[in-house]
């Protein structure tokens, strides 16, 4: 099985060469490229949607090179750049297509980005794309337009005036459009208004998918539609239903094609980025599941590895392994029309990777079958979200993403886990954060809490206490404290060592959330771990505590700028590593910080990634069970080769040692 490369390519049609096509074929041929998907009206070469005529002259400038690169086994897609259009330029939707454009909740329009729901929009994109289609490509690509926000200089979209007689239709009585985004953002209990919004964005799309695949399709049965996405919380703002979404999108007999994305542009501090690929990669995948094929996207904006060192370009490919992707999407080279430039050596580089990815996409990861801590998340989550002031649509975005970051930093196994209405967990272990548990009924809550280890944050906890659920937790009395009140200022982990440290402390000042304050019945199952302090060393009150040992208490909520930054620490590592063992078996790396750890559930195969510049001498490995055999063949990369190495494990006091080092940025697979 081959890990496809597909290079995303801007061919000019007004300055191409000759010599920029030989360019193209032999490079190609170096980097082992199996695919090549051709940008269409891309970026700085676009200039607003195209006519017909203007499509078939892009068109007449691939074919020649299509036939080209199948003549060398290569297959040819298309990567329009355009559906709603990212951003407004200076153009004006030409009146010859004469769509409408969207207004944004503040009741700004668009120049030319198109109206979602516009009747002529979807029928001259499902058009459009059965023109691409005439050349009979092998994936053919929606853009990650194809979304209701982040369309520069406007915010949210659509509430023109055809959107408002949609939603008007669905309500008691008329609103204007400021009063309808009014109760769509207000504090207190989700509205109606709400409701109507997201279900219209959602079936929108879902609609139009439904038509451009039937015009695709029917002038070329063989093509695979593929979409690009973005962040998964933004996605829940517009009522993304990812099955139903790529489902009628793929069409019948095709696969569900997707392209996560990967979050870093431009080149970051490793542990950074590690931190974003489990908040926005892994949690897409998990939403697509594992019998979608995911491209991932690799791109160096603005390009050279003045943006992006080739170890970093290297690294980024081959931890995709961490979603089970079948290839990557390669954004190498600008989009000017410039070409290949060979001076940047990407092509050396793909060919000394590739016999690794090609290993890596045989036996691949499972993310529908990982065993580990379950991160929950819900696509739905935006229809139940409250807000606190009702002023920013930035408040209907789930806070479902911090215990993964956190928990993957912190070498845990986790899994992603997508609830649905169907979702009967028992005997897990589970991390909830955000206001998730508003999806569910008070029966739901009660037995989910009963029946599983629970790790809960301080937005969880509210949820329960709004829900009137606080005896679940044995809460007498909850009082919140804004970050950087200086009320609390460090926690303070008293009677409890972490790496020598007698009594760590931690900062509740700044760069982490508000603290819920909670006091416990008396007389109640309730061990509490770490304390709140402020400044003149004064105990407060309780922070973490685990409550009749099997729920795991973070009584924060999230920092409006900085998340949970402030809990990146060692010491809270150490910490949550005693208390989760303390409850539960757990699977996790020890003193290997930033390493990332996924198991497959029959613990037959593991993958480790160190999303560090720091190297490790061996494997420390604390486990959760047993695993099925004393002895692992470690399948890593070795210079330009691939390394198979059957390796003796040594296993004492639950933690398995395997002598082998992990270099910086090294991803290896283990097989039992």
């Amino acid at each position: 099985m081959s890990f496809i490369y597909t290079l995303r390519y801007m061919l000019d049609p007004r300055a191409n060469t000759p010599a920029k096509d030989q360019k193209l074929i032999d490079f190609v041929k170096k980097g082992q490229i199996d695919d090549v998907a051709f940008f269409i009206n891309g970026e700085e070469m676009n200039h607003s949607h195209l006519t017909r005529s203007e499509t078939e002259r892009w068109l007449d400038a691939i074919k020649p090179l299509q036939k080209e690169l199948a003549e060398i086994g290569v297959t040819t897609s298309l990567n329009p750049w355009t559906t709603i259009m990212h951003s407004d330029r200076g153009y004006h939707v030409n009146p010859e297509i004469g769509f409408n454009t969207f207004v944004d909740l503040d009741g700004n329009k668009a120049k030319d980005m198109a109206c979602p729901a516009d009747p002529k929009w979807r029928q001259y994109l499902a058009e459009t794309y059965a023109q691409y289609a005439s050349i009979h490509p092998r994936r053919l690509w929606l853009e990650d337009d194809f979304r209701h926000y982040n369309h520069s200089p406007l915010k949210l979209m659509c509430f023109c005036d055809y959107h408002m007689q949609l939603y008007n239709q669905k309500l008691p009585h008329e609103e204007t459009r400021s009063e309808f985004v009014a109760k769509l953002l207000q504090p207190g209990e989700p509205t109606l208004e709400r409701k109507v919004y997201l279900d219209q964005a959602r079936i929108e799309m879902i609609e139009t998918e439904h038509l451009i695949e039937q015009a695709v399709h029917q002038v070329s049965p063989e093509t695979d539609l593929a979409q690009m996405t973005s962040y998964p919380d933004w996605h829940a703002l517009e009522g993304r239903d990812w099955n139903k979404l790529f489902s009628v999108q793929a069409g019948e007999g095709h696969p569900k094609i997707a392209r996560p994305h990967l979050p870093a542009y431009n080149e970051v501090a490793p542990l950074q980025y590690g931190r974003a690929f489990e908040e926005y990669t892994r949690i897409t995948a998990a939403f697509l599941g594992e019998n979608a094929e995911l491209y991932p996207e690799l791109e160096s904006y603005m390009y050279s590895p003045l943006v992006k060192s080739l170890s970093f370009t290297k690294f980024q490919i081959i931890s995709t392994a961490l979603i089970g992707s079948q290839g990557i999407l390669l954004n190498l080279f600008d989009m000017m029309g410039n070409g290949i430039n060979n001076n940047w050596q990407y092509a050396e580089m793909l060919a000394e990777i590739k016999p690794f990815v090609n290993q890596l996409v045989e036996k691949r990861l499972p993310i529908d079958h990982l065993s580990g801590i379950k991160i929950l998340v819900d696509q739905d989550s935006s229809y139940h979200i409250q807000t606190t002031t009702g002023k920013d649509i930035q408040e209907l975005l789930p806070h479902e993403k911090n215990w993964a970051s956190l928990l993957g930093s912190f070498s845990f196994a986790t899994t992603i886990f997508p609830l649905t209405t169907n979702s009967r967990l028992t005997g897990e272990t589970l991390a909830v954060s955000g206001q998730l548990l508003r999806n569910l009924t008070n029966t739901q809550i009660s037995d989910l809490i009963a029946n599983n280890h629970v790790l809960l944050d301080g937005e969880s906890i509210q949820v329960l206490l709004d829900r009137g659920l606080g005896s679940l937790l044995h809460i007498k009395k909850a009082e919140w404290h804004l970050h950087r009140s200086n009320y609390q200022v460090f926690e303070q982990a008293d009677g409890h060592t972490v790496e020598g440290v007698d009594n760590p402390r931690i900062t509740m000042l700044q760069q982490t959330g508000s603290y819920l304050k909670l006091e416990y019945q008396p007389n109640s199952n309730v061990s509490i771990w770490s304390y709140a302090y402020n400044s003149l060393d004064e105990k407060l009150g309780n922070v973490m505590a685990i409550v009749d040992d099997h729920i795991l208490i973070l009584p924060i909520d999230q920092d409006p700028a900085h998340g949970w930054e402030a809990q990146f620490t060692t010491y809270k590592q150490g910490l949550l590593q005693q208390m989760i063992n303390s409850i539960c078996p757990a699977d996790y790396l020890v003193e290997m910080p930033n390493v990332k750890l996924l198991v497959q559930e029959d613990r037959t195969a593991a993958w480790l990634s160190n999303f560090t510049l720091d190297g490790y001498q061996q494997i420390n490995w604390h486990l959760a069970a047993p695993l099925p055999s004393d002895t692992v063949t470690i399948i890593r990369k070795r210079g330009n080769k691939l390394e198979r190495k059957q390796v003796q494990i040594h296993i004492e006091h639950d933690i398995a040692t395997i002598d082998e080092p992990l270099s910086p940025l090294e991803t290896i697979q283990l097989c039992f």
